[in-house]
């Protein structure tokens, strides 16, 4: 610190506050301390989670749209987990592609966090290895790059878990409703779950045909117009698998407003199982969104303490959970078909 100081021209008093966050700093002072401390190579020593026992660390998560209910209930698993270390949450949301770049090249330079959980957002370019080489610890969560720790499931058995329930009730026309496979984001998990759904099928020997397949953004209502297209095809199909409970919700809003009864005539298998998928009884397929949490912010004290070097990945399971939107197809009376 003493080292930092001089090369700033401050106090060491000014280096710790900067260091702290307090707020007490000039914005110049701060942005002096930041590039003295980063020319230096500064680290803070880092002494065992049982030695430290103060309050008021910080660990960053970046994560976009913090509102949807699968980032909203992967937040409560990390504060959950943290609180108990004496560690604050500092959240990053995240609304653009363009805020996302730019706070994965200021996150990494940062001297106040003691940790980063990044959720869901693919990383480009160097960022990755900027985040390698940050002064602190970084855990992936549903996403990943090689060297960092991460916690995953696997889309695309979530996509044939959910397909292989339809066929196995007998199902032969069956739908997908997803967001853009290519988005401003680079999310993946739709295009995955998608080919876990198009391998499932290939396998059961049935066709796919384009009008089957169906993107839209992920808005609840978004997927309402693309199922409401679906089910007004001469030959409509009998199930739907979407790729979000948020996009499963609309395709039951459409089913509802066409007079289309489900699970009779028609069948909807969503993925996540969020709270409100519990109360509206849909057939999902669950990841544990709590727990993933739980377990990222694990790898993140485990980083801390020291206990583990090597990065470490772990890979979820995921369940099948059959509620009331699904059913055999047998004897249906479709409307508009033969």
């Amino acid at each position: 610190m003493a080292d930092v100081a001089k090369h700033a021209g401050v106090g060491i008093g000014t280096v710790s506050r900067v260091l702290s966050g307090s707020t007490k700093v000039s914005d110049a002072t701060r942005a002096k301390v930041q590039v003295s401390a980063e020319q230096l190579g500064y680290r803070r020593s880092r002494k065992s989670l049982a030695e430290q026992g103060k309050g008021g660390r910080l660990i960053a998560v970046l994560v976009p749209f913090f509102d949807e209910q699968s980032a909203f209930q992967r937040i409560r698993g990390i504060v959950s987990r943290l609180a108990p270390h004496g560690f604050e949450v500092v959240l990053h949301n995240i609304e653009s592609p363009v805020q996302a770049r730019a706070k994965l090249v200021e996150l990494p330079r940062s001297l106040i966090y003691d940790g980063l959980i990044v959720i869901s957002l693919p990383l480009v370019d160097d960022e990755g290895a900027r985040l390698l080489h940050a002064r602190f610890p970084t855990v992936l969560l549903d996403t990943s790059y090689p060297g960092l720790p991460s916690v995953l499931i696997d889309d695309r058995a979530g996509g044939a878990l959910a397909t292989r329930h339809l066929i196995s009730l007998g199902h032969k026309r069956i739908a997908f409703v997803s967001e853009p496979p290519y988005n401003a984001f680079g999310f993946v998990a739709g295009s995955h779950r998608e080919e876990g759904f198009r391998a499932t099928m290939a396998d059961a020997g049935l066709a796919v045909p384009d009008s089957l397949v169906r993107y839209g953004a992920f808005l609840h209502s978004a997927a309402r117009h693309l199922a409401t297209e679906l089910l007004s095809l001469p030959d409509r199909p009998t199930a739907i698998v979407a790729a979000s409970d948020v996009q499963a919700v609309g395709c039951l809003e459409a089913a509802s407003q066409l007079g289309i009864s489900v699970p009779d005539e028609l069948s909807v298998v969503g993925f996540d199982d969020i709270h409100l998928a519990g109360l509206m009884g849909l057939s999902t397929v669950r990841q544990p969104l709590v727990y993933s949490g739980e377990r990222a912010a694990d790898l993140v004290l485990e980083a801390l303490s020291m206990r583990h070097r090597q990065p470490n990945t772990e890979m979820l399971e995921l369940e099948l959970v059959v509620r009331a939107t699904t059913a055999s197809p047998t004897g249906l009376k479709r409307k508009g078909t033969r």
